[in-house]
């Protein structure tokens, strides 16, 4: 049994990756802490947190609420960007976009009253050694919690983080993907911890070299057909033919990429996956064009850069063995 703090910035994929870590068997899903990101303000994002955990009858959960901005941050502008990205695709997919990151209605429960932050030093010093961070947004709480408590970076069992990029382009900059481009800062301060780091990149997600692990129409009907009385089934049957269309039209990929629910199998499953050996890995600061690029350090180099060797990050994954995983534990959910 694998125990997780899941924390998210609620896109669709985090909506998923709770519903899948609430039906896993093997995880013990000790809370859900909440950032600002890419489907908007922290009161949006906890919201969406609440009402999937009611979804999933699993409203014992603790959901507690974190950081509503990054460190630092970039412009306006492109901070709001991921937030309005569907403004790009109104002339392409139109009345269709209201099913896509919809405003959230008030949840049946409440977020408790303790910070994420709070909640992520005390459960990991209450217990250590045996609990694993995964952070599918911005690492903002997870860099605030290192800072405030330096001594929860060998007490947790390991992070995992979801973000960057290598070989497979960025989403944001051709060289920055989202999570760690929107606080960079914070990305710096969890892979210089000295915790042990699972990165998940884009290569691994966002990339049809993976196609087999990402979501499609087939595997809606697959899900629909067994798994017929599900209230969690059905709402992703319903709501996620809008995130395909757009992820293969807009995207160019087979399907909707699962990244937040493959982070979390890295936990679960890391057979599943093929990682490097431990490596310093840092995060470029300045310039717009790069800001957020994640280098790995690897080879002989002549200038002096120095870092924790303590991040493995992955470079494939067994889409198929992950894919019956994820829908198998979507359907044991009522």
């Amino acid at each position: 049994m694998e125990r997780i703090i899941l924390d998210v910035d609620s896109a669709g994929d985090d909506i998923l990756a709770i519903l899948f870590s609430a039906g896993c068997a093997d995880i013990k899903l000790e809370g859900v802490t909440t950032v600002a990101g890419a489907a908007g303000g922290i009161e949006q994002v906890t919201n969406v947190v609440l009402n999937t955990l009611t979804l999933a009858g699993r409203n014992d959960i603790p959901v507690a609420a974190g950081a509503y901005r990054p460190i630092v941050g970039n412009a306006k502008a492109d901070m709001e960007a991921p937030v309005h990205f569907e403004k790009q695709l109104q002339a392409r997919f139109g009345d269709r976009l209201q099913g896509f990151n919809p405003p959230a209605p008030e949840p049946a429960c409440k977020a408790m009253g303790k910070h994420a932050i709070d909640f992520i030093v005390d459960t990991v010093r209450a217990n250590p050694g045996e609990v694993s961070i995964v952070a599918t947004g911005p690492q903002t709480n997870v860099a605030l919690a290192l800072q405030m408590a330096p001594d929860i970076a060998q007490l947790v069992k390991q992070i995992v983080v979801l973000g960057g990029c290598f070989q497979t382009p960025g989403n944001m900059t051709p060289v920055s993907e989202y999570n760690i481009w929107a606080d960079p800062e914070a990305a710096r301060v969890v892979l210089r911890s000295g915790a042990p780091v699972i990165l998940v990149p884009l290569d691994v997600c966002e990339d049809n070299r993976v196609a087999a692990s990402m979501l499609t129409r087939d595997d809606l009907n697959d899900l629909a057909s067994l798994y017929p009385a599900s209230k969690a089934v059905s709402y992703v049957c319903e709501t996620f033919p809008i995130y395909i269309d757009i992820w293969r039209e807009f995207f160019e990929l087979v399907g909707f990429p699962l990244d937040d629910a493959i982070a979390v199998v890295a936990v679960l499953h890391p057979e599943f996956f093929e990682m490097t050996e431990p490596l310093f890995v840092d995060v470029a600061l300045s310039e717009r064009l790069v800001r957020g690029q994640t280098v790995a350090f690897q080879g002989r180099q002549i200038l002096p850069f120095s870092g924790p060797k303590t991040t493995r990050v992955c470079r494939n994954l067994d889409g198929r063995k992950f894919l019956s995983l994820f829908k198998n534990s979507i359907g044991s959910l009522s």
